[in-house]
């Protein structure tokens, strides 16, 4: 017996459309995969140009001295940023971690931008982006690197050596189902000359402060406390200054610091509350000139203290920063960088956002951003339909086949599809590899891995929204 078919209509052009039967599912899904792998691949428009993201040297009052580009596989993940001595001569590196959908590298570079070095944090695939920072967590010295995944892995936080050699494998920070992401901070909150190690959840987590110790060819825990209620999950950044730990809640426009004692147990010694207009604090830094607390704003793209200072020409409208004298002037410096989005407007449950001048797809869940892809949406004259729409159905299989005499095409069966609007879909598209551009008939075509993703990810009944 024959699949049942379906005929419909994209512009001038019909489409029959079959839902092959579950049972042949497995080996269809299979077949389809390994014919992708064999088939020549289109090379982007842009291919001879890379995404790069900008790092920003800025002086203590925030005037530009300098910056660089890094290069990176898109606009969107952004990077963190650490700034510390990695070798003896007293000069600070500037370390950084790559962002959402590029391989977890973390690179090592001078002020000028020039690259000293960089390894691979994680398995090359692990594509959520990391957070950095760099401490003497065994009091020899020298500096440590110490690396977490943002949000959409397990909390495994893995620690190198000045030279990005393995040091510690990895511990997990709290349970391994923690999928929110962890913010590192360190430095010695016990004077003893060895700097303690802060893990702090990010956006979506509980307000869960672990103090970790290194103790001989390990991290132990040597303290926890819940800096807010535990129901406060707008999840926190922190940093060590003077030997006292400040953590400050991430999202809101209030952004509320705690300061606290860091001995056999947490003592709370101040705290104080600042507004701004932005979605959420990402970072906070110090300046050793005017002992000021800064933090970075998140949609806003700002340094914030006694004077807000803006920085311009962010792509991901997202900052972080470090500070260090790193051009041995004897004043400290901020570096920032633009780094990855993670808020949304305040809206529960699953959403996808299909930007049509863009041509990208951001997926939040409950306001924060799980992922966000490259996408190709419909070309003139046909059109990726406006306005908000739920998922209708997630469908297996689809046979996308239509048209008649020169123009009849038969794309032939494809997996992974989301129906969100009458014979739309979104959907893997294995004919080509041209995503960033214009190219289907309605649809929005996504590629294999990314769709593997958003299909696991949603649900029927998420609302998709497609807007210009």
């Amino acid at each position: 017996m024959n699949a049942p078919e379906k005929r419909v209509r994209f512009g001038s052009k019909c489409c029959i459309i079959r839902h092959i039967p579950m049972h042949k599912l497995f080996l269809v899904v299979i077949l389809l995969i390994f014919m992708s792998m064999l088939s020549p691949s289109i090379a982007p428009a842009n291919a001879s140009t890379y995404p790069t993201t900008t790092v920003r040297i800025l002086s203590d009052d925030g005037t530009l001295e300098s910056s660089f580009s890094l290069p990176t596989a898109n606009t969107i993940g952004g990077l963190s940023v650490a700034v510390a001595d990695l070798g003896t001569d007293g000069t600070p590196e500037i370390i950084l971690g790559n962002g959402l959908g590029n391989e977890p590298r973390v690179h090592v570079v001078r002020a000028d931008g020039s690259e000293i070095g960089s390894f691979l944090a994680y398995d090359v695939t692990m594509g959520v982006g990391i957070n950095v920072a760099a401490c003497d967590l065994d009091g020899n010295g020298v500096n440590e690197i110490v690396s977490a995944p943002q949000r959409g892995a397990s909390p495994h936080v893995r620690i190198f050596s000045n030279l990005g050699q393995v040091i510690d494998p990895g511990f997990y920070a709290y349970a391994e189902t923690m999928y929110e992401g962890v913010n590192l901070v360190c430095g010695d909150l016990d004077g003893d000359g060895r700097a303690e190690l802060v893990t702090l959840p990010a956006a979506g987590g509980g307000p869960h402060v672990r103090v970790w110790k290194r103790d001989g060819n390990a991290m132990k825990l040597s303290g926890e406390f819940f800096a807010f209620d535990q129901t406060d999950h707008r999840g926190l950044v922190g940093i060590v200054q003077n030997g006292n730990l400040t953590v400050a809640s991430q999202v809101g426009s209030e952004t509320n610091f705690r300061t606290y004692v860091i001995h056999s147990l947490a003592s709370l010694i101040s705290e104080s509350t600042s507004n701004t207009n932005a979605r959420a604090a990402t970072s906070i830094v110090s300046i050793a000139s005017s002992g000021l607390i800064v933090y970075t704003t998140s949609q806003d793209a700002s340094l914030v203290g006694e004077t807000q200072m803006f920085i311009e020409d962010i792509t991901t409208n997202s900052i972080v920063a470090a500070t260090g004298d790193i051009d041995n002037d004897e004043r400290e410096e901020f570096v920032v960088t633009e780094s990855r989005p993670f808020v949304g407007d305040d809206v529960p449950g699953k959403q996808m956002i299909i930007d049509l001048s863009e041509q990208r797809l951001y997926a939040y869940k409950n306001g924060l951003l799980n992922n966000s892809f490259l996408v190709s949406t419909a070309r003139a004259p046909w059109q990726t339909p406006l306005g908000e729409h739920p998922i209708l159905a997630k469908v297996p299989l689809v046979h996308y086949a239509g048209g008649t005499g020169a123009d009849a095409y038969d794309l032939g069966w494809v997996p992974y599809n989301l129906r969100f609007y009458t014979h739309i879909y979104i959907h893997y598209a294995p004919w080509h590899n041209n995503f960033g551009h214009v190219m289907s008939h309605g649809c929005v075509n996504v590629s294999l891995d990314n769709m593997k993703w958003i299909y696991d990810w949603s649900d029927e009944g998420d609302a998709v929204i497609v807007h210009e």
